[in-house]
């Protein structure tokens, strides 16, 4: 069993080379936000949420004619998928069955919580390249497309020169990952205008299957690697970063200092009732995603309104 921040991997047939594997993936209670690795407390119930809203969005991926790597769901909590191979030593081409170590980042619309924001303030990024938003709705001109590692200490936007080399691809397999993650894009956004939400932004992962053909890896569609927008409320994984204040800057000055994983300072726990707010927002979001009822949506209302008044209240961690 290999355990990721997240999810838990049992891997039933390992990949081999040009061969792609078979495991199971199993969606924890568990959360991690800024890098800093697996929070102290559970949000109960978060996992189930997560895998819903995956299954569901691999339903609508396929619908939108879009490979992924998932094949079934067996638990509640549990997919199985085709399980890809590593290659990190950035020597030799991506090929069959492997994964490509990139995260692509998709973006709709900047919150002010964008990192967009803070890497334009420090020179890290041209204003230029930056689609112009909407003054009216808020919406980005053209859904803009970045790259990040994914296998490093913390994830770092790369230009697309680096993301060749580090993702092990050639140019023309950057546009592909592009168009894709655009249609990605396209697909989760879709599906929240149905139900009334906002897709701000979020990311994938790709591999490619045993034929070199680009698929969809990890999951897509779940508030874990979304930022989803009821309102003026986000219903997604913000909320847990909202409720940690000064970890990302902890966690940058860490990195920063080369301070060992192993001496990072744990985080102070959440209150119970940031905990129980959470969870209502994870389950209640999950059923609207799948059902997309009036109900679900009045009841995701309701729960957003009970983790306003919660962080209101203070019971955020630190209390």
């Amino acid at each position: 069993m290999k355990q990721w921040s997240t999810k838990d991997l049992r891997v039933l047939v390992p990949p081999a080379e040009g061969r792609a594997g078979d495991a199971l993936m199993t969606f924890s209670d568990r959360y991690s936000v800024f890098d800093h690795g697996v929070m102290p407390d559970r949000i109960p119930g978060k996992g189930r949420a997560s895998c819903a809203m995956a299954v569901h969005s691999f339903g609508l991926l396929h619908d939108a004619g879009l490979a992924t790597h998932f094949v079934e769901q067996v638990a509640a909590d549990t997919i199985r998928i085709r399980l890809l191979g590593r290659d990190l030593s950035g020597t030799r081409l991506t090929g069959p069955a492997r994964l490509i170590p990139l995260q692509v980042v998709y973006r709709r619309e900047l919150r002010p919580e964008s990192s967009v924001h803070r890497r334009i303030a420090a020179g890290a990024l041209d204003p230029a390249d930056v689609p112009a938003p909407d003054p009216v709705t808020g919406r980005l001109a053209a859904d803009m497309v970045e790259f990040t590692s994914k296998f490093e200490e913390t994830d770092r936007f790369l230009t697309r020169a680096e993301a060749a080399r580090v993702g092990g691809v050639g140019p023309d397999d950057l546009t592909a990952l592009t168009v894709a993650a655009r249609r990605v894009c396209a697909t989760v956004g879709e599906r929240c205008e149905r139900i009334g939400l906002t897709l701000v932004d979020g990311k994938a992962e790709f591999g490619y299957d045993d034929d070199r053909r680009l698929i969809i890896v990890d999951h897509a569609g779940t508030p874990d690697e979304n930022r989803f927008y009821l309102g003026d409320t986000p219903v997604c994984k913000e909320l847990l970063r909202a409720i940690h204040p000064g970890l990302r800057d902890r966690v940058q000055a860490y990195v920063r200092d080369g301070v060992p994983r192993a001496e990072w300072a744990p985080p102070a726990p959440l209150a119970p009732e940031a905990i129980g707010a959470v969870a209502d927002v994870y389950a209640t979001l999950a059923e609207l995603w799948t059902t997309g009822t009036a109900a679900a949506r009045n009841r995701l209302t309701a729960a957003a309104r009970r983790y306003d008044d919660a962080v209101a209240a203070g019971a955020g961690s630190g209390r």
